[in-house]
């Protein structure tokens, strides 16, 4: 183009040209910015230092963020990925002064390490969370966060969701006015850029009517990917991805990142509350419809809304899930465990004998420790003393049908200040009633010290067979999840003991009731 005459619009031939440089490369999709998947610490630092800058920092953001925005324009697909509008959440993080910056940097991050461990293994998926938890850390200190941990666990997303939704329409607003007024200086110099405007404009239309719906969407699932973190940093490096907590509900594997996204977006997985532990399920009679998205009884299984507490108006085994809850048979190989014990007294308070034939019962690898114990199967000091554990595992394709799904967290009433975040899987469990009885009879016994140290139960109608051992925990009772705890701790009753005095020899029993 001959630059002897006048430039259009009145302006110089350098800014003309700068024009058309920015507006075909954002027309055309070559800005990267923002879709550099694999972004290294240090390039979301240089990212994240400078988008905190004023004024060098809204254009970055404005570079990142129109970057965004076309593609979800111009491609229907991702205009319906919640990753991609979790990813805008976290741009438009970098309009908000002061905090924007920081939480941009540290979005980033959590984004990363959540997209890369989506398809590892669990224990795969443990080693990336807890890489990914040090480096948010790594960055915050690098940016001179002071108390970088504390800063962390006291983030929360959803706090900003006003304020996000205001930059969101502020931000399409802006851009809508910029492209209507480029359409008119460029009409009559470039048609077809005028067509490309016209229909960009369409594009993100439609954009800014699906964010009514995505942009809360994209903000409660970047919280929930946070808490994920931050679950990790207060467990002191112990937690679990809700997509995993899903497969071990489900037994089937999440194998693809477009079934990820319609676990999300249904709104079925696991939900982390604001304590960081796994958010009860809504449990009121007035919540009907709230209920049926989790739980809908079905014909031979368990029913869990049979019983309405009437203190608390409250279907207390809906309440005791997190996420979406499966009927389903256990199959074969699988191992529930349930602990039980005698009476005892707990902070002073009575604690009724626990049976071994209880409707609850864990799911997968027994626990090591009672702090595993308590903390992920969320059971209360109030509701078992411990002492003893009963293990199942499910031979051939009898198993019992159960209710399968995550435990939701528990507060301490009977025993106040105790708080347990939950987190493990669990199966609701009818038994015929003569064998629930004749294996409460067993664990009663075994506890009592009446017989050998290790007994086997078998039961023909399920295929189950059931061996019983002692914990041998001394922590089990008045310790894990209490801030101050109430008072002295008491364990468990001399009761116990007659168990420690019985026969040491390791017969197996058989019993079939």
């Amino acid at each position: 183009m001959s630059q002897t005459g006048n430039a259009p619009a009145g302006w110089t031939w350098s800014h003309f040209k700068a024009v058309c440089e920015d507006v075909s490369s954002w027309t055309w999709g070559t800005v990267q910015g923002a879709f550099n998947e694999k972004a290294s610490l240090s390039q979301i630092l240089v990212d994240a230092v400078i988008g905190m800058i004023p004024l060098v920092g809204d254009a970055t953001a404005v570079r990142d963020l129109i970057a965004v925005l076309i593609g979800m324009a111009d491609n229907e697909e991702k205009r319906n990925s919640t990753w991609e509008w979790v990813l805008l959440v976290v741009l438009l993080f970098a309009l908000i002064p002061v905090i924007g910056g920081v939480v941009k940097g540290a979005g980033r991050i959590i984004i990363k390490v959540a997209q890369e461990s989506a398809h590892l293994s669990e224990a795969a998926r443990l080693a990336h969370t807890a890489s990914g938890a040090k480096e948010v850390i790594e960055f915050l200190n690098r940016i001179g966060v002071k108390n970088a941990e504390k800063w962390l666990l006291q983030l929360r997303i959803t706090d900003h969701t006003a304020e996000l939704i205001g930059k969101f329409t502020n931000l399409m607003r802006t851009i809508d006015n910029v492209l209507k007024t480029a359409r008119g200086k460029f009409a009559g110099l470039a048609p077809s850029l005028a067509r490309r405007i016209d229909g960009l404009r369409a594009g993100l239309e439609k954009v800014a009517e699906s964010g009514k719906k995505m942009i809360p969407t994209a903000i409660k699932e970047l919280d929930q990917k946070l808490r994920d973190i931050q679950a990790y940093i207060r467990s002191g490096g112990e937690t679990t991805s809700r997509v995993t907590l899903h497969e071990l509900a489900t037994g089937e594997r999440v194998t693809t990142r477009a079934q990820e996204r319609r676990l999300i977006e249904d709104g079925i997985l696991p939900v982390r509350s604001g304590r960081g532990g796994f958010k009860q399920n809504p449990a009121s009679p007035d919540l009907l419809d709230e209920i049926r998205k989790v739980y809908q009884h079905e014909p031979g299984y368990p029913n869990l809304m049979k019983y309405l507490d009437p203190e608390t108006n409250v279907y207390n085994d809906i309440a005791a899930y997190s996420g979406k809850m499966f009927n389903r048979p256990l199959r074969d190989g699988e191992t529930p465990f349930r602990l039980f014990g005698p009476e005892c007294f707990t902070h002073g308070v009575l604690v009724k004998e626990s049976r071994a034939s209880g409707a609850y019962w864990g799911l997968g690898p027994p626990p090591k420790t009672a702090k595993e114990w308590r903390e992920f199967a969320a059971v209360l000091d109030s509701f078992n003393g411990d002492g003893f554990m009963v293990v199942a595992r499910v031979k051939g394709n009898n198993g019992p049908k159960a209710v399968v799904g995550t435990v939701a967290e528990q507060f301490g009433t009977r025993i106040p200040g105790q708080y347990l975040p939950g987190g493990a899987t669990q199966a609701y469990i009818d038994m015929e009633a003569s064998f629930k009885e004749a294996l409460a009879k067993v664990g009663h016994d075994f506890w009592a010290g009446k017989g050998p140290a290790h007994v086997t139960v078998d039961d023909p109608a399920t295929g189950m067979e059931f061996t019983f051992s002692a914990t041998g925990w001394k922590d089990a009772n008045g310790i894990w999840g209490y801030l101050h705890p109430p008072g002295a701790v008491t364990t468990q009753t001399a009761r116990v003991g007659a168990r420690e005095n019985a026969t040491k020899n390791n017969d197996q029993v058989l019993v079939s009731p």
